[in-house]
């Protein structure tokens, strides 16, 4: 699921002429017809019905088996051995093991002009007669006949449908991204899979014979197809995932026109075969591809998504010429046969093509950060079993089977206890990160006194567990932790109506990507954070009903006794004192009552409080509010309550210890904010020489119990300055 817009997908679409659906269907229709058209040419080449294999001992070639349609059933049987064919004009061709090779441009240049005029012979030949001869002498008619269908699914099936989907990926990616340059290189491969894969099925496919002119034209396309193929691979790691140079296309262009001059100078017979003119360019297409992949590495550096995008390409690349590259075209450089069948091999095409595509689409890109190390460890352990059991039997002359033990045992006892202690080493620094949040989340909860505390760690939490660098707010609700599809970021759902989700990018300190471990992760913080806030407001619930009737108990038992007093005075001085008691009592009361008021109405109520209390000290009052001020916010009982008792008591302070005739109180908003100034001009000491008395500790207790502070300052020329900061809401 994705909830970010792709912000590298800027192409503009308005100069389409077509639909990307419509482009795709119009492809698919070209890769059906050129696939058709191949089935068709698979179908006129001469079929005997025979699978032939090189003889065990001695020259011509041995029936492994004969096709139950064959023409040739009764004539030829198992394990029979066919040294020559002849036609009824008397011309012979011996049968060799060079005929049967499915990519016969291996052979030197002699060995390759030998077998394409032997095939022309062949071809020839079994339509006038064709007798073949056995090792025992006997001679045996031979039939051929057009192909059954039950002939294309085989080695011609699996090479078709590797080239059909390889270039059907290629060209899906650049429909919906054809601005980009990767894309292009991209798709232009695909299309040389398809000019590889669909000749390469035709002549791989036949039993014994193909027209000579035939293979010609199709090893010529194979030839362009399989260049086509490196230039835009390797083109497209010096352009993605980052550019490498300024002069973008001038590499490419280079590495085209090189591809283009082998090509030439293999379909006119200039060098020494297709070895030195395609397989050398193939194998050195490959280094190069390494290369600038290494560079991309580096460039990469600091961007994640790059990164992961480029860890994708190198795992296809890497395990799709394991196969192709390494066990079918490298070995023929060095004068080896392929070490499988080609058919086997370019199955890596399909693997490239697939992991590439993931690449430049950047689809889930974290999931490689999850598998990309574990892959790795275990190619590894591959290669080493096989590189032991290569060296015990050439340079130790160990047996096969010896060897295989030995390398075994060996890869047991080093690399699978070094695996397991660098596999511990890595995946601790991530164990550790979620202990250290757990440990940090428990202190939290077990610390705070207020929802408002343990929201507002929340960023925090994150910010600690998950290092990314970026926390902020996000609009749309969401119900669980999700990750884009990138990995670049991730939301994580707020706590309540009021507050927003959060949205972290780029964690690890932009040198990863979000993974689903980190999803499971923030949404065991949530919910542990979420069942912290219920239990602190089943807490609060609690002791509020518990304090609402203590304050009813007071008010009923407390309160009637106050008033039997007022009426039981003798003297007007106790009667005030009991009334002003009365109304202390009251707004005790009143203030846990639970009711909230507005905030202009509770500037208006502590002003007229502080005006009559400084009238009667026969001090003035400056009361300055400022302009952005939130008046109609509502304000909760409890906070109300801590205000008006502070505000008291500063005023108090002023009354009793500054001995000043003027008094100016401001109230401001800043950055949600609530900040009160009260300011005189008396003859105290500096605030900095005080020392705690009863009025400062409760001033300190009432605005941090509302996650404030209270701050004293000498005010200048005289007085003391008192700056107090509650965060808002209260």
């Amino acid at each position: 699921m994705s909830f970010f817009p792709h912000t590298n997908m800027s192409a503009k679409t308005g100069g389409r002429r077509f639909a990307p659906r419509t482009i795709l269907l119009g492809i698919a229709i070209v890769a059906v017809f050129c696939s058709c058209l191949a089935a068709y040419v698979a179908l006129s080449v001469p079929w005997l019905g025979v699978r032939f294999a090189a003889a065990p001992d001695g020259p011509g070639l041995a029936v492994v088996s004969v096709d139950s349609s064959s023409p040739n059933r009764g004539r030829l049987a198992p394990g029979q051995v066919v040294r020559a064919i002849s036609d009824a004009e008397g011309r012979t061709v011996a049968l060799n093991p060079n005929l049967l090779l499915d990519e016969p441009d291996t052979l030197s240049r002699a060995d390759l002009r030998r077998f394409i005029h032997e095939q022309e012979m062949l071809s020839r030949m079994v339509v006038n007669a064709p007798v073949a001869t056995t090792s025992d002498g006997q001679t045996v008619p031979l039939h051929t006949q057009a192909p059954p269908l039950a002939f294309l699914v085989g080695d011609f099936s699996l090479q078709t449908g590797y080239a059909f989907l390889s270039f059907f990926i290629a060209l899906g990616i650049w429909v919906v991204r054809p601005e980009q340059t990767a894309a292009r290189f991209f798709a232009l491969s695909g299309f040389g899979v398809l000019l590889n894969g669909l000749p390469l099925g035709i002549y791989s496919s036949r039993d014994l014979v193909i027209d000579g002119q035939l293979f010609q034209v199709l090893s010529a396309l194979n030839h362009a197809g399989s260049l086509i193929v490196c230039a835009s691979l390797v083109s497209l790691f010096w352009v993605y995932p980052r550019r490498l140079a300024r002069w973008t296309l001038a590499m490419p262009a280079l590495l085209f026109v090189t591809a283009a001059v082998c090509w030439v100078l293999t379909l006119f017979q200039i060098s020494d075969g297709a070895s030195t003119t395609v397989y050398l360019p193939i194998f050195l297409s490959y280094i190069t591809g390494l290369i600038f992949a290494g560079l991309q590495w580096r460039a990469s550096r600091g961007h994640p998504t790059d990164r992961a995008a480029l860890k994708w390409c190198l795992l296809a690349i890497f395990s799709g010429t394991v196969m192709l590259i390494g066990l079918v075209t490298i070995p023929p450089v060095f004068g080896y046969a392929p070490l499988v069948p080609v058919a086997v091999g370019y199955a890596g095409f399909l693997m490239v093509y697939l992991g590439l595509a993931a690449g430049l689409l950047r689809y889930r890109l974290f999931d490689i950060e999850r598998w990309w190390f574990k892959t790795w460890l275990w190619f590894a352990a591959g290669l080493i079993v096989v590189a032991f059991d290569l060296t015990l039997v050439f340079f130790v002359n160990m047996t096969s089977s010896s060897a295989l033990a030995v390398s075994l045992a060996l890869s047991g006892w080093l690399y699978f206890p070094l695996r397991q202690l660098l596999w511990e080493k890595i995946g601790q620094r991530f164990s550790t990160s979620q202990d250290d949040a757990l440990r940090e989340l428990v202190d939290t909860l077990f610390a705070a006194t207020s929802e408002r505390q343990i929201i507002a760690t929340w960023p925090y939490l994150l910010s600690h567990t998950f290092k990314p660098l970026q926390v902020k707010d996000h609009e749309p609700a969401v119900e669980m932790p999700v990750i884009s599809d990138d990995g670049v970021r991730m939301l994580v759902p707020a706590f309540g109506a009021d507050d927003k989700p959060q949205m972290l990018e780029f964690p690890g300190g932009g040198g990863r990507l979000f993974s689903p471990q980190d999803s499971r992760m923030a949404g065991l913080l949530h919910d542990l954070t979420r069942k912290a806030l219920q239990g602190l407001r089943a807490r609060q619930a609690g002791a509020d009903m518990e304090r609402n009737r203590i304050m009813r108990d007071l008010h009923d038992d407390l309160g009637a006794r106050l008033l039997d007093l007022v009426y039981a005075s003798d003297t007007p001085l106790c009667r005030d004192i009991a009334l002003a008691a009365i109304e202390d009592l009251r707004g005790l009361v009143d203030a846990t009552s639970g009711d909230s008021v507005r905030l202009g109405h509770l500037i208006t109520t502590c002003e007229g409080e502080a005006r009559t209390r400084l009238t009667e000290a026969r001090a003035s009052l400056k009361w300055r509010l400022n302009a952005d001020l939130p008046g109609n916010q509502m304000v909760s009982a409890r906070a109300v309550a801590n205000i008006m008792r502070t505000l008291r008591e500063a005023v108090t302070n002023v009354i009793r210890h500054a001995e000043a005739d003027k008094v100016d109180v401001e109230w401001r908003v800043e950055r949600h904010t609530l900040i009160i100034t009260i300011a005189d001009n008396g003859d105290a000491a500096d605030p900095s020489e005080w020392s705690a008395g009863h009025g400062t500790r409760t001033i300190h207790t009432r605005t941090g119990d509302l996650g404030g502070t209270a701050v004293w300052r000498r005010n200048r020329p005289s007085g003391s300055r008192l700056e107090m900061s509650l965060p808002l809401p209260l």
